[in-house]
Order: C-alpha cells, then sequence, then structure tokens
C-alpha cells in the first residue's frame, strides 16, 4: 500500500468512528467526547472544543473526498457550537467546558451543573482557533463576527505577564502552565493575522513572550507541573508539541527573532523525544521530574502525537527543513500503524490515549484522582485524539 493510501484509509476509518460518536447523525449537537473502553459506554460530555476540533476535520474531509454530507455536518456541529456561546456579561464570547446530553433521562452527571460552566483558556483557545479557521476556508462573516467576539474575551482573560485566568481576568489568579497558554495565544496569533488587528497581535506576542521565558537551556518547555504544580497527567511531550505550533506559526508571518529561536529549539527538543518507532516519547531521563507521567516507554496519544504531527508539518511549512518533514512522516506512518481496527466496532477506527513503545500494545493510565481518569489506554477521545490525529493524516494528502 502506498503512503497515500494508508494514510487516506486511515482518515476514512476514522471519519466512519467520529460520525458514530455524533450525538445525532445530522451532527447538530455535536459529538460525545470520548468513549471508554474499560467501562464498555461513551461518556455523554459534549464539549465545545472537542465538536470544533471534529468540525474542522469533517469539513477538510468532505472537501477532499467530495462529499457534501460531511461538509454539511461540520456546519452544523459549528452552528451548535455558537449557540453555546455567552452573549452576555462578563464571559461574553467564552463557552462553558461541557454540556451533558444523556440517551437516558435517568443517567447521571459525573459532575454537577457548576462543573459545566467552568472557563478552561485553552479550550476556550481551541474553539477560537477553529473559528477562525473556518472563516478563513469559508468567508462566513457569521464566523468571522463569533471568532471576534471570543478573540475579545481572551484578550480579556489575559493577565500583564502574557498568561490566561479561568474564571477571572487581569492580573487575578492565571493559569500559569504551557497549554493554557500556548491555545489562546495561537488562536490570538491566528486572528492577529487574518483580522490585522493590532490589539490581538500584541497579545498574541505577551503570550508567546511568556512561553518563551518558559524554554530552558536543554531547549524544551517547562511543564505546568513545574511552574503552576497543576496538571501533572500531561507529559513534558505534550507542552512541548503544543507550544512548538505557535511558535512555528509566529515565525512563519515574522521576522521576530525570539519565534524562530524558540520554534528551532523546540523542534529538535521534541525530535529528541522521537522513538525509532515514529512515535514521540512521554519524556527522558532529564525530564522524569517535569511531570508524573514520568514513563519513557511510553507516548501519549491525548496530549502529545496528534499535536506533535500537526506542529512539526507547521514547522515544516516555516523554513522547509527536511529533518521536520522526516519528523512528521515518521510519526504518521506509526500513528497508521496503531490505529484502533478489529478490536471492537466501539473503538475502530479510533486511537486510544496511551501505547507502550516496548510492549506495543495500548497501556499506560492518566489519573486524575477522579472518576475522569484522563487519557490513558481506556480512553479514545474524539476531539484530543483521533480528530487532530486524522487531520494531521489527512495534510499528509491534501494539495497545499
Amino acid at each position: 500500500m502506498t503512503d497515500v493510501n494508508k494514510y487516506a484509509l486511515a482518515t476514512d476509518r476514522a471519519a466512519k468512528w467520529l460520525f458514530s460518536m455524533l450525538v445525532k447523525p445530522d451532527g447538530s449537537l455535536g459529538v460525545y467526547e470520548r468513549y471508554r473502553v474499560d467501562k464498555q459506554q461513551i461518556n455523554h460530555w459534549v464539549r465545545p472544543d472537542c465538536t470544533m476540533e471534529v468540525a474542522r476535520f469533517f469539513h477538510a474531509y468532505g472537501k477532499f473526498c467530495g462529499s457534501q454530507e460531511y461538509v454539511d455536518i461540520a456546519h452544523r456541529m459549528v452552528d451548535y457550537v455558537l449557540s453555546l456561546q455567552r452573549e452576555k456579561g462578563y464571559f461574553q464570547g467564552s463557552w462553558p467546558f461541557y454540556r451533558f446530553i444523556p440517551l437516558d433521562s435517568n443517567e447521571k452527571d459525573i459532575g454537577d451543573l457548576e462543573a459545566q460552566e467552568v472557563t478552561f483558556p485553552n479550550d476556550n483557545g481551541k474553539i477560537t482557533e477553529r473559528l477562525v479557521w473556518f472563516y478563513h476556508q469559508t468567508g462566513d462573516e457569521v464566523y468571522a463576527q463569533a471568532a471576534r467576539r471570543a478573540l475579545d474575551y481572551l484578550v480579556a482573560i489575559q493577565s500583564s505577564d502574557g498568561s490566561f485566568s479561568m474564571n477571572d481576568a487581569g492580573d487575578q489568579p492565571a493559569l500559569k502552565g504551557v497549554d493554557f497558554v500556548a491555545w489562546p495565544t495561537y488562536a490570538l496569533i491566528m486572528g492577529a493575522w487574518y483580522f490585522s488587528d493590532q490589539k490581538l497581535r500584541n497579545a498574541a506576542f505577551k503570550g508567546l513572550n511568556w512561553m518563551h521565558e518558559q524554554i530552558t537551556e536543554g531547549g524544551r518547555i517547562r511543564t505546568s507541573y513545574e511552574t503552576a504544580h497543576s496538571e501533572g497527567w500531561r507529559p513534558p511531550s505534550s507542552e512541548i508539541a503544543s507550544a512548538l505550533k505557535a511558535f512555528a506559526f509566529v515565525a512563519r508571518f515574522s521576522q521576530y527573532m525570539d519565534a524562530w529561536k524558540g520554534m528551532m529549539a523546540l523542534a529538535q527538543a521534541l525530535i529528541e523525544l522521537q522513538d525509532e518507532s515514529g512515535a514521540i516519547r512521554d519524556c527522558d531521563e532529564s525530564m522524569k521530574d517535569a511531570s508524573l507521567q514520568n514513563n519513557p516507554d511510553l507516548t501519549d496519544l491525548v496530549y502529545t502525537d496528534g499535536y506533535a504531527l500537526l506542529a512539526f508539518q507547521e514547522a515544516f511549512r516555516t523554513n522547509g527543513l527536511e529533518n521536520y518533514r522526516v519528523a512528521y512522516t515518521k510519526l504518521a506512518d506509526f500513528l497508521v500503524g496503531v490505529q484502533c481496527w478489529g478490536e471492537s466496532e466501539k473503538t475502530d477506527g479510533s486511537w486510544r490515549g496511551s501505547y507502550s513503545l516496548k510492549r506495543k500494545r495500548w497501556s499506560g493510565r492518566a489519573n486524575q484522582g477522579n472518576e475522569l481518569d484522563e487519557g490513558g489506554l481506556y480512553s479514545a477521545y474524539t476531539g484530543w485524539s483521533t480528530a487532530p490525529i486524522a487531520y494531521g493524516l489527512l495534510r499528509m494528502v491534501m494539495p497545499r
């Protein structure tokens, strides 16, 4: 099978699984967050960020395959997300964490109503970035207006040092972790260039400068566990990947030297974590104290591999270095090789969250000390893993 065919087949399989996870087949109520393998059940959370990730893939996939059905589903998914955008008050322009939409009215949520309303800056950054992407693809002013409201919200919750708050703004306590800064920063960068807005550009560079200060002498970036003692279940590799994508985008559209230096350092750090299989290891011996995910035998497919694939692609688009192309090709080949297939119709076409490179099987947990059990071998995510991985594989065969 040629590379093009194997990438296309993987995206076909992913599209079918993601379609099976829609709340309604027409996409009008978004997509469920994940399938929990050990419990053999869908987690009936509908997250706006996951919905937007899947919508982006469906739109690109539909255009590539000539399937208007997938394009139409993508637009209905975005319409659903827009219906959740807050219209008034301090949180105007933002989105809640999730909505609970069970199939059985007797099913109880594992969270409470207050938990649904939490407003995470990384999730809101992702949603906003995807909205700008949809506007760029379609020219639809409805998307542009919603994106501008969301970008204004991100500016409002940015602290003076460039980090972002969760449920407050200004100089109130912020979430001083790379993942919470990288995604809003990337959204602001996209907004700045596509809307030619200096205010957004200034905010984006504040976020980028905060991240640049977290780059170590060894070239990696400090984790949220190190800077804020939070998010310990994220491996060091994941925050390198999310930061690299933002640095690469800024470097592609500017001559800002810190963006170029940061991109080169982070790309090299990620390459040094790349296993011979093509996977990105969670860490190496030098990073074992940087996260609770400190097993170099594991590769993370929720927070790392899909975003590393996209980040390497962005870096290659920026400077065309061959080692970036080699890195994303090796990673893409690994991801095709471990896609769930033939195991269960409940997971076929997806990717689970954690894989052992020595044992060559799903392995590892990401225990948060609560019922969520974020990531790990028992989570097959729609957004966060399957959709970004599939979109990265689709980019391997799409015309530039």
